[in-house]
């Protein structure tokens, strides 16, 4: 077998390395994972078992004529010769492909002369290394050793990499709000993946969803203002939260919280977007049930509103006629009874605005701001009177907006109301409209600043200023004014911003100034008329 100079080194060797061999085997045989060995030659076969139980691996013969009823998966490396090497290579590539596990590394075994070149690494082929026989015991438990060394390495990551999978499959099959991935590689952002929440939550399945686009879940409410945000969001390829109004696939509607967000690739490019889902119906109904509520305590607020302001002209007008009834100068009943009439026409206005107040708006229409901070002013000027509060009006805006008139109405008398009860030791109230651009979206409007010289709002509180139930006021105070005021604004796709500095807390001594500036940006087209 072995020819020149190496065949007395390599008996040697041999022998030596076989005796190594069978005294590990006697004990290790059997033990640990296993070598599969197709050889034809048993000089190579000793040599590559004696190799095997050096590496603490257990050498295994196999019988070219059952490749196909052999577990060849099962073992972790498989030394064969090279036509049998590429034949198990094809047999197992169906498993490979499917991503069931990781193949054991298969090395080609050679027969090579004395002379010819001693070759490792031939990427033409698809083996894991090959074996170029005859060469030195030392050399085949190195080679082996390599490449069975890179192969752990490469389960180890696959192994990892496998059980991430698997945690984030079970995660986003376990979690309960609904889960959708559309595709943004493919025209029209179609649904690739849904999971099982998702499938409850809407009544379709996966197969039924597969390869369209979310939008049929809006039914006909194709014209919601969040849609506009979506729409936005995924041509922007970022992430937004908005409630939509959808349909189960029984035609029953639900509220959907959604959660959009881009998924990226290694190279920053946004391959997919991923949707989040939660049914809100219930806490939307709640929020609406407390809107109303709302609505029917600023009734009441307003109903003693306009009372103390009736009462106070109603007085006048008593006692002006008693006067006029005992008078016996013509002159000066006549003066009597035309401060009598300013005063009904007091009474007049405050009654006309009331009505305008509360009166409902069924749908959007063009206003003008000066004519709601008019209506809502001249509600309070009792309160101004009482509170020793001056009012300063500057309006510079001059165009209409299209709103609901009901629901602006009802955020200004708000926000007015709230300035007047900071400021129970006087002070000013400045009212102000003018033009505006909101930055953030290019949009153009009308800005309506609040402002007051009152006792200020604490940084603690102006956390939680918008919250349902958080009030300042003790038992004098709801706390759903503002929560409700700034639903309406994002409605009307407007901003309503807030600066505030607290009574005590100026920087400058000689000036302890304090204070709330509210400002309320409403574009002009916030809502289609």
């Amino acid at each position: 077998m072995y020819r020149g100079p190496m065949q007395a080194y390599s008996l040697l060797e041999l022998e030596d390395s076989l005796k190594t061999a069978d005294a590990k085997a006697a004990t290790r045989l059997g033990d640990g994972p296993g070598v599969a060995i197709l050889v034809h030659n048993p000089v190579h076969q000793r040599l590559i078992e004696a190799a095997a139980v050096q590496l603490e691996l257990s050498p295994i013969l196999l019988s070219e004529n059952a490749l196909e009823s052999y577990p060849l998966a099962a073992y972790e490396l498989i030394v064969a010769e090279e036509d049998i090497a590429q034949r198990i290579r094809s047999i197992l590539a169906a498993r490979e492909a499917t991503g069931e596990g990781v193949n054991p590394a298969i090395i080609a075994v050679r027969q090579r002369e004395m002379d010819t070149p001693l070759s490792l690494d031939e990427p033409e082929h698809t083996v894991d290394g090959f074996l170029n026989l005859p060469m030195a015991p030392a050399q085949i438990v190195a080679q082996l050793s390599v490449t069975l060394y890179a192969h752990r390495a490469f389960a180890r990551r696959f192994h990892s990499a496998l059980e991430e999978l698997q945690l984030n499959r079970r995660i986003f099959r376990s979690v309960t709000s609904g889960i959708s991935v559309a595709s943004t590689t493919q025209p029209d952002l179609p649904l690739v993946y849904v999971n099982p929440a998702f499938e409850v939550m809407t009544g379709y399945s996966l197969e039924e969803v597969h390869g369209r686009n979310c939008r049929f879940l809006q039914g006909k409410e194709t014209d919601q203002p969040g849609l506009t945000l979506v729409r936005e969001a995924l041509k922007d390829h970022r992430e937004i939260v908005t409630v939509l109004k959808n349909f189960r696939k029984d035609g029953t509607p639900f509220w959907n919280e959604l959660y959009l967000s881009p998924i990226r690739n290694r190279e920053g490019n946004v391959t997919h977007m991923v949707g989040i889902q939660q049914d809100v119906t219930a806490r939307m109904e709640f929020e609406a049930a407390l809107r109303e509520s709302e609505k029917l305590a600023a009734v009441g607020r307003l109903a003693s509103t306009i009372a103390h302001e009736i009462n106070n002209p109603l007085e006048s007008m008593m006692n002006l006629i008693y006067l006029a009834q005992h008078s016996s100068n013509l002159a000066e009943t006549k003066e009597y009874l035309v401060t009598a009439d300013q005063e009904l026409q007091r009474v007049k206005l405050i009654t006309s605005q009331s009505l305008r107040f509360y009166k409902q708006s069924t749908k959007p229409q063009a206003i003008l701001c000066q004519d709601v901070i008019g209506s809502v002013i001249d509600l309070y000027q009792s309160r101004l009177v009482n509170h020793h509060v001056t009012v300063e009006r500057r309006e510079r805006s001059t165009q209409s907006i299209v709103c609901m008139e009901s629901e602006i109405r009802q955020v200004l008398n708000n926000l007015v109301s709230n300035a007047i009860d900071s400021m129970r030791s006087g002070g000013r109230l400045l009212v102000r409209s003018r033009e505006a651009t909101d930055w953030h979206t290019g949009a153009t409007g009308i800005v309506i600043t609040i402002a007051d010289t009152g006792t200020g709002i604490n940084p603690e509180a102006m956390k939680s200023i918008y919250k349902a139930f958080y009030t300042t006021k003790g038992i004098g105070g709801t706390g759903l004014g503002l929560w409700i005021s700034s639903e309406i604004v994002e409605r009307h796709r407007g901003r309503l911003m807030v600066r505030s500095t607290p009574r005590g807390t100026s920087s400058d001594p000689s000036t302890p100034r304090s204070g709330t500036i509210f400002q309320l940006f409403l574009p002009y087209q916030g809502l289609s008329s």
